[in-house]
């Protein structure tokens, strides 16, 4: 069994990933670091005779046989927590995004290929049941070939911190990297990655920011690629909670209603398919991360497969690096190379 110790232990690492992590045959949380005691205690509660650090550094030399550091702190921390963990021969899990600028990036990519580690970032939302029927009908080619999809992401706010912890940072730039399109853009992009099958050429977009500065509330990007386009939508001003898109294909469309597709074929009667948890059904989704653990298990167990996530983050950070760019530019369509974002080229407005 895999030791991990988790960084950070908010909101997100109790509701998603302590669920995970105790049902797991696999893996086995031996100590966690928070700066917060409360919180130190409380992650002692779910699993008892746990070890507890104040910081990520004083975890790591008290715990040198770790396997696995898995990391649920505040953005800006994320690549150096990172760093530091394959810097200790850890394989790692981070929740998104992984990093700010390429710059950060390839330091990471560069330390995890000397210490022959995985870097997996925490793409949960690609296994929620219901995308996984939408990919499968896509494959299927049900809907022929996809000319274009739209996803539609609507919050009434920024999520909540844990209990005691300071003010949302959701909203702090320097420590968010951005506001709703890092929030929730990011599982977006490596969500059209799959659907889409194809690298974006070209990105436009516009964005809301509050008169009194901070991070964009409200962002509307459109994405070319080779062979069809996307439209992607996502506020924290929405007057309810949902998700929904549609994905269309010369052959019919795909409805994607937040618990339900609906499939409409050419020549034929529309088809449902129910699930029984919404999209927007909290934030946390632990069942979803569970199965996103088996992911982690193979890139760890098996070198080849290694990279993967770390190619799909690329594409992610390629793409929300370009979404700002166009932004700061007042809508500018820009071109996004295939070798991706240009060293050191930032997120966030």
């Amino acid at each position: 069994m895999l030791k991990v110790a988790l960084v950070g232990f908010g909101q997100v690492a109790e509701k998603a990933h302590v669920p995970a992590w105790k049902e797991s045959k696999d893996f086995s949380v031996v100590a966690v670091a928070d700066e917060n005691p409360e919180r130190l205690a409380l992650a002692s509660e779910y699993f008892p005779g746990i070890r507890t650090y104040a910081t990520a550094e004083s975890l790591l030399r008290g715990e040198p046989h770790l396997d696995l550091l898995d990391i649920a702190t505040p953005p800006f921390l994320h690549a150096k927590q990172v760093v530091l963990g394959l810097q200790h021969r850890c394989h790692v899990l981070c929740e998104k995004p992984l990093a700010f600028n390429l710059k950060d990036f390839e330091s990471i990519r560069a330390q995890a290929n000397a210490q022959e580690r995985t870097v997996f970032t925490a793409h949960n939302w690609k296994h929620s049941p219901l995308f996984l029927q939408a990919l499968q009908i896509i494959n299927s080619k049900e809907l022929g070939a996809v000319t274009h999809v739209e996803l539609h992401t609507l919050r009434e706010q920024p999520a909540a911190n844990a209990p005691g912890a300071a003010a949302s940072w959701r909203t702090d730039r320097v420590m968010s990297g951005g506001g709703i399109l890092v929030d929730h853009g990011w599982h977006n992009f490596y969500m059209l990655r799959h659907l889409l099958q194809q690298d974006p050429r070209m990105v436009s977009a516009r964005m809301i920011v509050p008169s009194y500065g901070g991070v964009e509330e409200q962002a509307t990007v459109f994405i070319e690629y080779p062979n069809s386009t996307a439209l992607l939508y996502l506020t924290w001003r929405a007057p309810y909670r949902g998700n929904w898109g549609v994905v269309y294909g010369d052959q019919g469309t795909l409805e994607m209603r937040d618990d339900h597709l609906i499939l409409t074929r050419k020549g034929s009667e529309p088809k449902r398919f129910e699930f029984a948890q919404k999209l927007s059904q909290g934030s946390a989704h632990p069942d979803w991360f569970q199965t996103m653990l088996e992911d982690v298990k193979l890139e760890i167990q098996k070198p080849k497969l290694r990279n993967q996530n770390l190619r799909e983050a690329e594409g992610c950070l390629s793409l929300m690096s370009h979404i700002y760019q166009s932004h700061r530019l007042g809508g500018k369509s820009i071109n996004i190379p295939s070798s991706g974002i240009a060293r050191g080229e930032a997120i966030g407005t």
